[in-house]
């Protein structure tokens, strides 16, 4: 028998099909939610499968699949997996250029959108020609005449290509097969997240991410739980929901628990007493946060760490108050180290680029072999990320090495000067990125949106970093925005920040107690 991981779906189907696998809220909470069986997902999977056949599409094809979280993708999903194709995920929110992209480079045999991201894709196809436009909601309404089960496919049979900017900035295709999905899904539910079938998730994330589609459909199907599915977050809902529906657990982003700390300020938020924890990845969480969210809530906050090419390595215990602000201890099925420059592993409480091996970790890059081998030697993934171990194997992530500001010579992260700034009651977020500097190299720059009814006091704020932080980490130029530009998962975009800065959109200051 061959592997294929729509079968998380169609097991529960055959044995328990009137199991609820997703909740659908109402936009007023009061009425009840809409309800999908496993039997009615299999159903609905199995039809849009038995389509994609009908038309040509045959194992290993590879479909893009750009539709908002809801019931079309979860059949487009698990449809498309069903019928052995390699899915492609892309956010609703892209650019058509970053579609066309996609639809180019992974050679695409088909497009799935809907009615929201139709023109998107029509746009795409347009620079992109070749791919077969197919309308997700006519996928979901065709008449059902077969049955199209999961095909049995061999364990390195490719389940979706991830796109990622990596650490180069040139996009590229990380492959997932289906046995790293399985077998990495399995571990995450029996080892980590224990996650069973009375389980509830709140899944607010965007399901064309890696993040959402791993921890909010692959392990709780796996573990025969359920869904409550959100279109997107937004705070109050979800504050609600953690109130109100029997939500177990649930996992987001750093900007996420930030507004609902934010949002607790301004309600009496009561978590339900079923939640037992929440997870945060995807971008680091400052200590701040996690302590404002937890003293709202009354639950765990804990981090996760992971990227498109290895998602989850390491989850910190919710039961670990001493390592709360670590990212935990490599999963089961994993292996994390630290090393320096030459690749030699570093003493605990060193300092070097993180690297992991195991289940978790890419194939490799689509049709782009050099790149498999930069990024890959004997199954350790280079992760472009700086971090460092402590006697307990717990591990603790400092910042991207490309995003790390040299200043005079010293090493500047700044996730480091970003928590620092979080601690201000003035600041609502925050983002330090570097410019170049005819003295230091690069100096350091703060943008941050102050919080409501607040201003930018640029020399408040450099007195508040000195209590914190040495001279060579104070951030010299200060500037404001109203808000700072996220992604399709909400998190905070570095990186136009910096295009921003170095566009000169940035009304920079630098206040007296400078240099």
């Amino acid at each position: 028998m061959g592997i294929n991981v729509g079968q998380f779906v169609r097991q529960w189907a055959l044995r328990d099909g009137a199991r609820p696998a997703v909740l659908l809220p109402e936009r007023d909470l009061s009425h009840p939610p809409r309800v999908l069986t496993y039997a009615e997902l299999d159903r609905d999977a199995g039809r849009v499968a038995a389509q994609l056949q009908a038309a040509g599409f045959e194992a290993g094809a590879r479909v893009a699949l750009c539709v908002p979280n809801g019931v079309a993708f979860l059949a487009a999903y698990f449809g498309g997996l069903y019928a052995g194709c390699t899915l492609i995920p892309v956010p609703p929110m892209s650019a058509a250029p970053e579609l066309a992209l996609r639809l180019e480079h992974g050679r695409c045999a088909a497009l799935i959108t809907d009615a929201h991201t139709r023109p998107l894709g029509e746009a795409a196809l347009r620079m992109a020609p070749g791919a077969h436009h197919l309308d997700g909601d006519a996928l979901l309404r065709a008449p059902c005449t077969s049955d199209a089960g999961p095909l049995d496919l061999e364990a390195g049979a490719n389940a979706m290509l991830l796109y990622t900017s990596g650490t180069t900035g040139v996009a590229k295709g990380a492959m997932i097969t289906h046995a790293s999905l399985a077998t990495h899904t399995a571990a995450l539910v029996h080892h980590t997240l224990h996650l069973d079938r009375h389980d509830c998730v709140l899944a607010t994330l965007p399901l064309t991410h890696s993040y959402g589609i791993r921890m909010t459909l692959l392990a709780p199907f796996y573990a025969g739980a359920r869904s409550v599915l959100l279109e997107r977050f937004d705070v109050a809902r979800v504050s609600q929901l953690l109130g109100q529906a029997a939500i177990t657990w649930f996992p987001g982003v750093p900007t996420m628990f930030h507004a609902l700390a934010h949002h607790a300020t301004q309600s009496a938020p009561a978590a339900s007493p079923d939640l037992r924890w929440c997870l945060s990845a995807g971008a680091p969480l400052a200590p701040e946060i996690r302590r404002r969210f937890e003293a709202s809530y009354g639950v765990p906050l804990r981090q996760g760490f992971g990227l498109t090419e290895a998602t989850f390595s390491t989850i910190a215990d919710p039961a670990d108050h001493e390592g709360a602000d670590s990212v935990g201890p490599p999963v089961f099925g994993v292996e994390v180290r630290v090393c320096d420059e030459r690749g030699a592993a570093v003493p605990n409480g060193a300092r070097g680029e993180i690297q992991v091996r195991g289940q978790n970790v890419m194939a490799g890059y689509f049709d782009d072999a050099e790149a498999s081998r930069a990024a890959l030697t004997d199954g350790w993934l280079r992760t472009g990320d700086v971090g460092m171990l402590d006697a307990r194997g717990r591990l603790t992530v400092v910042d991207r090495i490309k995003d790390m500001i040299v200043r005079g010579g010293f090493n500047v992260y700044p996730a480091e000067v970003e928590a620092v700034l979080l601690m201000h009651p003035d600041v609502h977020q925050a983002v330090v990125v570097g410019q170049e500097d005819e003295r230091y190299g690069e100096e350091v720059v703060a943008v941050v949106v102050p919080s409501a009814g607040r201003a930018l006091d640029a020399a408040a704020l450099t007195q508040h970093c000195r209590l914190h932080l040495s001279p060579t980490k104070l951030p010299r130029l200060w500037a404001h925005l109203a808000a700072i530009p996220v992604g399709p998962s909400g998190k905070l975009l570095r990186r136009a920040v910096k295009q921003m800065l170095q566009a000169g959109e940035l009304d920079l200051t630098r206040p007296q107690t400078g240099r």
